[in-house]
């Protein structure tokens, strides 16, 4: 059996153990369950010892003497029991001072069936009933549940149970990292996450004062949950069920089929295409490739760059808009497939990443499960990491010399950027920002330019509070430098968006672009 398939099936069998745990019993031991100085010591101590031994970036943004004094001062301070969520909120800002993005500590809570996430119409508790969009440190109602009328798209909301909207910002965003010292990542995390990152750190509660600034009028809204009865009377207030002809029956299983077709492109929470190429000019000359992401089910990128570059090139296209907001990350090798239809020659996409010592997480890790995983662990890094004259080194695709595609585009590139660029999105950035390839648009990405600690990202539960600890192994090294330590990649035209151009759907980053294009003519 391949290794992948291995941990695939233990991580299976985990998953389902963790499924069987009732919502009351996830609840009692997150909330209630009291866990004594102790044992949350040495939770601590397990977490020191995985970071400093097997993080190879853990002291890139702090020194080893500053991390001693606050894992330290946090021991000192565990004199009283405390419950998981008392426990999460005293050491996750510890665990994101290594500033690391792929590192961080995760609060273990029953996961939500896929019928209950991303619906604004179905979920119950209030603070699910809002979606919401932080800028300039302020908290706006981005969305909202039908049923709520006196709030609309655009409202400011002041504060949330009697806490200043700016005050709970400054609360969450502690609680994770950046690569280094960006800040447009917090934000654009929160803006992605703002529910779950809210319910870590404040209570779920069944009603919830909000305080909301509709232009010069400010009101207080009190939400309630709604409850599974009111959920049932919407159901049956739609319109009945007709049964369908032949002809919709057929009409149904081609568009089933068509789906299933474009399912390579993916689709994102709007379920539009998470990889898309347009042309914005009727002459082809304007080409628009989104690409969301660089990872999700189903994805093929080899045939999604094919098609996209093989029609701009038939197209004639002279600019191309590379759209990478929101992109978190992903596969190295499409990142690396996408960068290599942008250069007319030879390339070498990563720097050949040195560590102290191989680690092995899952040989520190309770429970069998951990000890089964650590073997083919163990056999996977052989192929990883190489020794070489007493040291070792990451065995990346793209440290040697690799061939730009024969399909490769030479025309004038924008990139568009912003703070959720990320990981294998900021490699892909950095590499095009050195060599002066791209023009780009938007804002810093939240991915490091000098590169990131990923590539294998286990992650591993604290063994009493049992709290999970996510962190990356490898340094993932872009070829490409900059002085300007802990930042990412800036824009070459920074562009700030307003909550007015929110609501007004307007795509400033877009809208730029195009005049530029214009202005060539």
């Amino acid at each position: 059996m391949h290794i992948k398939n291995i941990i695939f099936l233990l991580f299976l069998i985990g998953s389902i153990h963790f499924s069987c745990t009732s919502v009351k019993e996830m609840n009692y031991a997150v909330t209630e369950k009291k866990h004594t100085p102790e044992e949350l010591i040495r939770d601590v101590d397990f977490a020191y010892n995985l970071l400093t031994k097997g993080h190879p970036g853990v002291y890139w943004y702090i020194e080893k003497e500053q991390l001693d004094f606050k894992f330290d001062s946090l021991k000192k301070s565990l004199t009283t029991p405390l419950t998981t969520k008392e426990f999460y909120k005293k050491t996750a800002p510890l665990i994101a001072e290594v500033k690391c993005g792929h590192t961080r500590l995760i609060l273990v809570t029953k996961k939500l069936k896929k019928k209950e996430k991303d619906s604004l119409e179905k979920l119950g508790k209030p603070i699910t009933q809002f979606s919401y969009k932080v800028i300039d440190n302020k908290l706006f109602v981005n969305a909202f549940n039908k049923k709520i009328t006196q709030a609309k798209k655009g409202d400011e909301i002041l504060a949330i149970n009697g806490v200043s909207s700016s005050e709970i910002i400054n609360n969450l965003t502690p609680n994770y990292a950046s690569d280094g010292y960006n800040i447009t990542f917090k934000t654009a995390v929160l803006n992605r996450s703002f529910i779950p990152w809210y319910t870590a750190i404040y209570d779920n509660r069944d009603t919830v004062d909000f305080k909301i600034k509709k232009r010069d009028t400010i009101f207080n809204l009190t939400l309630t949950t709604i409850k599974k009865e009111e959920k049932k009377d919407s159901l049956t207030a739609k319109k009945p069920i007709k049964k369908l002809s032949k002809d919709s029956l057929l009409a149904k299983s081609k568009l089933a089929k068509e789906k299933l077709k474009v399912r390579y492109k993916g689709s994102d929470e709007l379920k539009k295409p998470l990889l898309d190429l347009q042309f914005l000019e009727k002459d082809s000359s304007v080409a628009y490739l989104k690409v969301k992401s660089f990872s999700f089910p189903h994805a093929n990128f080899n045939r999604f760059f094919k098609e996209s570059f093989i029609a701009i090139k038939k197209g004639k296209t002279k600019d191309l808009v590379i759209d990478l907001r929101d992109n978190g990350g992903g596969s190295l090798a499409a990142c690396r497939n996408l960068f290599s239809y942008l250069v007319d020659k030879d390339f070498v996409y990563l720097k050949e990443a040195e560590m102290d010592h191989k680690f092995n997480p899952y040989w520190h890790g309770n429970g069998i499960s951990n000890k089964m995983i650590a073997l083919p662990f163990e056999l996977a890094s052989l192929i990883r990491v190489k020794k070489k004259e007493g040291k070792f080194y990451l065995n990346y695709k793209g440290t040697k010399p690799l061939p730009a595609n024969k399909n490769h585009y030479d025309g004038k590139i924008y990139v568009l950027i912003n703070g959720y660029s990320f990981s294998a999105s900021a490699l892909f950035s950095a590499n095009l920002k050195q060599i002066k390839r791209a023009t780009f648009v938007g804002q810093e990405t939240g991915g490091g330019f000098n590169g990131c600690v990923a590539g294998n990202i286990p992650i591993l539960k604290l063994p009493n509070s049992k709290l999970k600890l996510r962190m990356g192994l490898y340094p993932v090294i872009p070829n490409a430098h900059t002085e300007s330590k802990g930042r990412g990649i800036f824009p070459n035209h920074e562009i700030i968006t307003t909550i007015e151009d929110v609501v007004a759907g307007k795509d400033k980053e877009l809208e730029w672009v195009i005049n530029d294009i214009k202005k060539k003519v």
